[in-house]
């Protein structure tokens, strides 16, 4: 069973008889940029330029024009195995039905990144998503991914992860079970990828620079993608086995 249908049939617990899924293309890699009121931004382009990438360099199947946005209580989020949540500005908390499902996403084998974009440490929407993350996870605190996590390995070797800013040097996540399924980078990737209707870079960077945020980029869906049916079931069995669940 794949990644993307174990979510679906996980997502389908919440459904009523009378609903039916759009199963859509689950051989292919795509992505949902979850949306809250204030606070996010999109930039599909971004993640379009990041699922080219992916084509071009790996044998991973992706649809290039697959980025759709969803508010995080969309049932329609379990057929996206990739989420991004990127932002600038501060947010308010997620109602207690919201984080739920977020959670079940989660813990069900869904991806998300967290896209800091301000280029201000210790910004504000930094601080709501680490509010947001201790809410969801209170036990399981945001952890530096040290030199040789398997994330900065998973396709290019990476010696720091880099986008439109430099940033701190290194990517947070949350662990649950054997793997990471969120990851917070406040370097604003998506900025560092995103690009105009023609091609061309919206923002002046560095090339290497440029070059070094598509690595993490096309890293970060190998990533996603290593933890198979069966981690993903040993992972979700610890879970419940640990009453979080």
């Amino acid at each position: 069973m794949r990644r993307r249908e174990f979510l679906l049939s996980a997502g389908a617990t919440l459904l009523l008889p009378s609903q039916a899924w759009a199963l859509g293309k689950v051989s292919t890699v795509d992505v949902v940029e979850i949306q809250l009121p204030t606070g996010t931004l999109s930039r599909p382009n971004a993640w379009r330029t990041m699922l080219y990438e992916v084509a071009r360099t790996t044998s991973v199947e992706t649809d290039p024009e697959g980025v759709v946005q969803l508010p995080p209580d969309d049932l329609a989020l379990f057929e996206h195995p990739f989420a991004v949540l990127v932002g600038d500005a501060a947010f308010g908390p997620l109602s207690a039905e919201h984080l739920e499902q977020l959670k079940r996403y989660l813990t069900y084998g869904g991806f998300l990144y967290v896209d800091d974009t301000s280029g201000v440490p210790g910004s504000d929407f930094s601080l709501c998503v680490r509010r947001l993350l201790q809410r969801m996870f209170p036990t399981r605190p945001l952890q530096r991914l040290e030199r040789n996590h398997s994330l900065y390995r998973a396709f290019f070797l990476i010696e720091r992860p880099l986008g439109r800013v430099v940033g701190p040097g290194y990517l947070e996540g949350i662990k649950l079970g054997s793997i990471y399924p969120i990851v917070f980078g406040q370097i604003d990737l998506s900025g560092a990828l995103e690009r105009s209707e023609s091609g061309r870079s919206l923002r002046p960077i560095p090339e290497h620079q440029r070059r070094e945020a598509t690595k993490l980029a096309v890293n970060l869906v190998l990533y996603a993608l290593t933890s198979n049916y069966k981690q993903d079931q040993a992972h979700v069995k610890a879970l419940l086995e640990e009453g979080r669940l």
